[in-house]
């Protein structure tokens, strides 16, 4: 008896919870009628010195079809001295609250980019934080208008396609160089080394294509790499990912890891960089009209890719743009005010390159050699 009377209790108890869990969640689904999340912002450069401001919504479908049409998103612009005062012009025409704490994505007009800069039209975000720091940010090239009128090719939510692009998961590749906005911040703030942003152009077949990877000077873009030369900034960087395929000699080769030893030290009062880097890598095709052995594969692989370094490295230091943070490494050896003369000291550094590749995984190859 007395255990009935105890499980009864214990039932009466649950059944008093389940509803507060209920009303719980019933307070949430009302306050998100009340707000219009932001998927993706797009900051563009004006005539008259100021900006204009995009933003693209993600919309509910309606059981009963009312809504904008076919399109699950809806599109709206506001023009402003500063992104802030735009997007509060942009709150007084609305009739729900502006919420920015889910954007996916920023995108920055080149033209400002080059102007500007990316602090000076982002900076109310550190101090309001009103988007998410690991939001990506990318460079735009062209009319940003059409860009976010136009839906996506796929069928991807707002905000969602722009991640895809990037995440290694999907439809990322090492080219892309994938960057959140607390990177871009923290290098601001660190003046050892630059930004390397991605620049984006407009695709006839899907929402936008790749054109290379800005890098800045004092925050402003000073140049760009292409996607080939990216791949040097991914092997230094220690971030390179597999799906990268190189061709050298007729042959298509997969590099599917790689490990960076980098060596800093001082020469005639100037820095003195020393980059060995060991590639893993599997051959994927070889040209039957001319075949190669193995070791001549790596040969030229390493060839490839220590000349396309020394282009890098060239169109870096021309501009005094480290993105690849050498400077974190001599943090030690300079003073706090000898890290603004970093920039000119990059310029005049003395860096090599080598690359020693291993090709594994050569299949039937590998018995005919």
């Amino acid at each position: 008896m007395k255990g009935r009377k105890k499980l009864m209790r214990w039932l009466a108890v649950l059944g008093m919870l389940v509803p507060l869990s209920l009303l719980q969640g019933c307070w949430d689904i009302r306050d998100i009628d009340n707000r219009m999340l932001v998927a993706v912002l797009g900051i563009a450069r004006e005539d008259d010195q100021g900006v204009k401001i995009w933003v693209r919504f993600p919309l509910p479908h309606s059981p009963l079809g009312i809504g904008n049409g076919d399109k699950d998103f809806l599109t709206a612009s506001q023009r402003g001295d500063t992104a802030s005062d735009a997007l509060d012009k942009l709150r007084a025409r609305m009739p729900k609250y502006l919420d920015l704490s889910q954007t996916r994505g920023i995108f920055v007009d080149r033209g400002l980019a080059e102007e500007k800069g990316v602090y000076d039209c982002l900076d109310f975000v550190v101090r309001d934080r009103m988007l998410p720091i690991n939001a990506i940010l990318a460079l735009i090239e062209g009319d940003m208008g059409q860009l976010f009128q136009r839906p996506n090719p796929s069928g991807e939510l707002s905000g969602v396609y722009t991640r895809l692009f990037f995440e290694n998961y999907a439809g990322g590749t090492p080219q892309k160089n994938k960057v959140a906005l607390w990177e871009v911040f923290s290098r601001h703030y660190n003046p050892l080394q630059q930004s390397l942003v991605p620049l984006l152009v407009k695709d006839e077949s899907f929402q936008f294509n790749l054109k290379g990877n800005a890098f800045f000077g004092n925050d402003k873009m000073v140049g760009w790499l292409t996607p080939e030369e990216t791949l040097i900034y991914e092997l230094v960087a220690d971030r390179m990912s597999p799906f990268e395929i190189e061709t050298a000699g007729g042959a298509n080769v997969k590099v599917e890891a790689s490990r960076a030893q980098i060596r800093t030290g001082w020469a005639s009062g100037k820095p003195d960089i020393r980059i060995r880097i060991r590639v893993t890598m599997k051959l994927m095709d070889s040209s039957h009209a001319s075949p190669m052995s193995t070791r001549t594969i790596e040969e030229e692989v390493n060839k490839l890719l220590e000349e396309r370094a020394v282009r890098v490295f060239a169109k870096t230091q021309a501009k005094g743009s480290d993105v690849f943070g050498f400077g974190n490494r001599y943090r030690s050896s300079l003073t706090a005010g000898q890290y603004k003369e970093w920039a000119d000291l990059y310029k005049r550094a003395s860096i090599t390159l080598k690359v020693e590749s291993n090709m594994r995984n050569v299949g039937l190859k590998l018995l005919r050699d």
